[in-house]
C-alpha cells in the first residue's frame, strides 16, 4: 500500500473502502478524488476527504461523470458520487492514478457546495 506521500485536492487515487457490499457506503477498491483542502493533509492527521467513483453510470444529478484519459488515470468512464463524500485514513489509499481536469473538479465543488449548503 502506497498511501504515504503528497496528497493534493483533485488527485485521483485508487482507494480501498473495505469488502462489505451491504454497507450503504461504497465498498471495494475504486477510484476516488481528493476533495479536502491541501492544508488539511498534515502527516499527523493521516486523514483525507474523498469522493468515490463508480463505473455504474446512473445520470444522478449528484454524480460527475468523467471520461478516462492519460491525465486522470481512469480506465473506464467513472461517475464520482458526491453524495458519498467521506473522510478516510490515508491507509486506505492504494495508489495515485492521476488528476481530474479543472472542469470536473469545479463540477464536484459546486455539487459539494450545494449538497452541504456551503
Amino acid at each position: 500500500m502506497s498511501g504515504e506521500g503528497r496528497f493534493l485536492r483533485g488527485d485521483v487515487w485508487l482507494a480501498d473502502f473495505g469488502a462489505d457490499p451491504e454497507d450503504p457506503g461504497q465498498a471495494f477498491r475504486r477510484p476516488s478524488v481528493i476533495v479536502s483542502d491541501d492544508r488539511l493533509h498534515h502527516p499527523n492527521l493521516r486523514m483525507i476527504v474523498l469522493v468515490p467513483g463508480t463505473p455504474m453510470i446512473r445520470r444522478v444529478p449528484l454524480h460527475v461523470v468523467v471520461e478516462p484519459d492519460v491525465d486522470n488515470g481512469l480506465t473506464v468512464v467513472t461517475a464520482f458520487q458526491v453524495e458519498q463524500v467521506r473522510a478516510v485514513s490515508i491507509g486506505r489509499l492504494v495508489e495515485r492514478l492521476g488528476r481530474l481536469d479543472s472542469l470536473s473538479r469545479h463540477a464536484i465543488d459546486e455539487i459539494l457546495r450545494n449538497a452541504l449548503s456551503l
